[in-house]
Parts: structure tokens; C-alpha cells; sequence
């Protein structure tokens, strides 16, 4: 049953053809929600390169950070940038120290403007970002 509910997601989320951007399916988070869980991650990402013994620690966060990307649909206009940001994590997690000294993509300029002007609004971004302050 878990399997036809996600193929069927995933092909709710093809689209036309026409974008890179899935369709919308009504499932997409708001621009607060979304950065509450970015946020997060971001934060927990910290506290382990703050608290953690051993670089798998370290990865641990971001696996976790990883999982909990993976479970929502980013606002619109995000979704290419929501995975290839999960990617740049992914790649990051056999030197998770990495992630300090390397660049990550960016959502597209009025995304991210849009995104940034929400911050200050979000308690979970208690931390500044790469998307700004808005």
C-alpha cells in the first residue's frame, strides 16, 4: 500500500513537461512551515558540529536532516532547488565538515528574497542562513 501512495505521489509531481517545477499538488508547504524544517536541520546540523565526538555524529545530522527534506514539498517555485540542495547534503555526508567551507546552491533570486523576508517570522531560524535576513 506505502509503495502505490508514493508512486502515485511521484507522479502526481511529473508535471507536463513543460517545467523543471512538479505540478502542484495541493500538498506543498508554506513559505513558514518549509523554513521551519530547513531551519531546523540547520540548527541541529550546528549543535553536532558543536557536541559531537566523531564526524559520524556529524553525519548522522545531516542523514537526519536529509530524511526530514525528503518527507515534505517545498513551496513553489522551489522544488528544483529543494533537490539539488538534498543532493549538495547527500554528498556532504562522507566529509560532513565539509558543509562549513562549501558553497550551497541557491534557491532562484525571488525565491530566496521571498524566503529571506520570512525568517525573522519562523523561531526555528534562531540562526542566520545562507538565504539572508530579508
Amino acid at each position: 500500500m506505502m509503495t502505490v501512495v508514493a508512486f502515485a505521489l511521484a507522479l502526481g509531481a511529473c508535471g507536463d513537461g513543460k517545467t523543471d517545477e512538479p505540478e502542484p499538488t495541493g500538498n506543498e508547504l508554506t513559505d513558514e512551515q518549509y523554513l521551519a524544517v530547513f531551519c531546523t536541520g540547520i540548527a541541529n546540523y550546528r549543535e553536532a558540529l558543536l557536541n559531537q565526538p566523531s564526524a559520524a555524529g556529524i553525519a548522522d545530522s545531516i542523514k537526519s536532516y536529509v530524511a526530514e527534506l525528503k518527507k515534505v514539498q517545498p513551496p513553489t517555485g522551489l522544488a528544483k532547488w529543494h533537490k539539488s540542495y538534498i543532493t549538495y547534503l547527500e554528498d556532504a555526508e562522507k566529509d560532513p565538515t565539509s558543509l562549513v567551507s562549501s558553497e550551497p546552491p541557491l534557491p532562484p533570486d525571488a525565491e530566496r528574497s521571498r524566503l529571506a523576508a520570512k525568517v525573522k517570522d519562523v523561531p526555528e531560524c534562531k540562526y542566520p542562513t545562507f538565504l539572508g535576513t530579508g
